[in-house]
């Protein structure tokens, strides 16, 4: 078995969430010194502490494990587990080496999903650096995850994608009728 638990790598989440900490307490100030429709800036500022909630629940607060985990029959699964806040981690995806087709860095070209294709981000940054989208077709169709691997992660997850695919399942010699 092998962990990786990806660290952060900037910190624009929290620049983001100060930011608009600032724009809220400056609006919910403002509307004790204005005399007329306080009401407006009351609401901004309260209307504000949505994405701060929203940014602080996914990228400060969401940590993640990327897990490979092999089983006595030879095939391997790559699970991905979030910790939110420090409490219990959650299993939010398992694929199975077997079904991963490609594996490649972000880049501008891919920065967004081909059109229908559904992309999971489990990342701990906005905007990551070091990311890379992994393929995936399995019984539910085809999707993307983006994360952040480490170098031997990355590799395992290379070398599963471009192992040769069987589609014909393979047959049981102990079972003859």
């Amino acid at each position: 078995m092998y962990d990786h638990r990806p660290q952060r790598q900037n910190a624009t989440a929290k620049l983001a969430v100060l930011a608009l900490l600032a724009a809220a307490a400056i609006a919910l100030f403002g509307s004790t010194l204005t005399p007329k429709y306080p009401a407006i800036l009351q609401a901004i500022g309260i209307a504000l502490l949505i994405p701060i909630i929203q940014l602080s629940t996914r990228y400060l607060f969401t940590s993640y494990l990327y897990r490979l985990r092999p089983y006595d029959d030879g095939s391997t699964d790559l699970e991905i587990y979030s910790y939110r806040g420090g409490a219990r981690m959650q299993l939010v995806c398992r694929v199975g080496l077997e079904e991963i087709t490609a594996l490649t860095p972000l880049t501008a070209a891919n920065k967004k999903p081909p059109h229908g294709l559904r992309r999971y981000n489990y990342c701990m940054d906005i905007g990551p650096r070091d990311a890379q989208v992994l393929s995936v077709t399995n019984g539910d169709g085809d999707c993307e995850i983006l994360l952040v691997p480490d170098k031997t992660l990355c590799d395992a997850l290379a070398a599963a994608a471009n192992a040769p695919k069987t589609d014909t399942p393979t047959e049981d010699p102990t079972n003859e009728e």
